[in-house]
């Protein structure tokens, strides 16, 4: 369970959001005997949020960049963290390991994942060519095209891996809002937090993982801000066994409903759920996943959700030090599968641990590329 703690102080580290990467920055630094306060006004509640549920996939590239070579080793990390983090709270589920099928849904896509088998070598615990009967039996419906089949991808409930990732002894929750800039003292060389429920927290490290709200703490670094909107709706039979990707995605059902999503609202800040979006959503698995997206109407929608991607020009997250404090952003629609190697990065960096990255990797996600 997860509620506000009174924090002993001076702490160890703050972390400064609860989403994804920031209560995963928590449990890795906990993990090394790190006393952690995470602040955030809206902690995860009890119960599983059924609107919030995201995909863990990635799509690599025909050739073995530097973007891929990071989507491959961190999607390989965030498969096995998630098995592990369940594994530690198995009241938990919210994990489920399904496989994720991204689908050569039109011809320059079948193109495109032949050049990508052709050109590289990827174990089979990663991705394996399937043709169009097997993605179908994979799927448990008839899909458009053959495509890539990854083994260790699925779906997972933002809400349950929240609490599951703060649900431990050395992890303290503070209910509240940053109210200003953290100030650090040259006397102690500690960092002031200040928030608007208590006196400001002091603390010896700082993470700021706010989401695409990490753009306004630092201003310097080019970090946009796309909407992304959700669609919950009534479950068809037969039903998908398995995680889909294409120009959308597809998560199997729950509870009689299915997730599809989601929007790429470059010019839309609205917070709230648009019957628009729910439209798009349904418009665009009906062009890329038609076998499935036919047996939708507006009229089977349940509910939907909204968030917010931090995105980045090159298209590369960031983690490292800024302005003194250390952050994580930049994850745009690959939140599940770049977060938990990048919790883990910063707490090797707090701890005095190597980078688990190559230097090349560590160069291309560090915030001094910008600077």
């Amino acid at each position: 369970m997860v509620q506000r703690q009174e924090a002993s102080y001076p702490l160890q580290v703050v972390v400064i959001g609860a989403g994804i990467a920031g209560t995963l920055a928590a449990r890795a630094l906990a993990e090394r005997s790190m006393d952690v306060a995470v602040i955030e006004p809206d902690l995860p509640r009890e119960g599983q949020d059924p609107a919030r549920r995201g995909a863990l996939y990635v799509k690599p590239a025909v050739e073995y960049s530097p973007e891929t070579r990071f989507a491959h080793q961190a999607f390989l990390h965030a498969a096995e963290y998630y098995s592990w983090l369940q594994s530690q709270h198995p009241g938990s589920g919210f994990w489920y390991q399904t496989g994720t099928l991204q689908v050569a849904w039109n011809e320059r896509e079948a193109e495109r994942q032949e050049k990508l088998i052709a050109r590289n070598d990827y174990s089979p615990d990663f991705l394996q060519p399937v043709s169009r009967d097997t993605a179908s039996q994979l799927a448990g419906i008839d899909v458009p095209g053959g495509g890539l089949w990854f083994p260790r991808g699925g779906h997972l409930f933002h809400s349950g891996m929240r609490r599951a990732a703060l649900d431990h002894p050395r992890i303290r929750t503070v209910q509240a809002k940053v109210t200003g800039r953290p100030v650090k003292s040259q006397t102690t060389g500690n960092w002031q937090v200040p928030i608007d429920t208590d006196a400001a927290l002091e603390t010896r490290h700082i993470v700021v993982a706010a989401g695409a709200s990490t753009a306004d703490w630092f201003p310097q670094l080019p970090l946009g801000r796309i909407r992304g909107q959700i669609t919950r709706i009534n479950a068809v039979e037969p039903a998908l066994r398995a995680t889909i990707s294409g120009a959308g995605y597809a998560l199997p059902p729950l509870d009689g409903a299915q997730s599809i999503g989601a929007t790429f609202d470059r010019d839309c800040q609205d917070p709230q759920v648009r019957d628009e979006s729910h439209r798009l959503n349904l418009q665009t698995l009906n062009d890329w996943f038609p076998t499935l997206g036919s047996r939708f109407h507006s009229t089977d929608i349940k509910d939907g959700w909204v968030g917010f991607r931090s995105t980045t020009p090159d298209h590369m997250p960031i983690t490292g030090v800024c302005d003194g404090l250390h952050l994580i952003a930049g994850l745009g629609g690959k939140g599940l599968a770049y977060a938990p190697i990048l919790a883990q990065e910063v707490a090797h960096s707090i701890c005095g641990q190597p980078s688990i990255l190559d230097p090349d990797l560590g160069n291309r996600v560090s915030p001094k590329r910008f600077l």
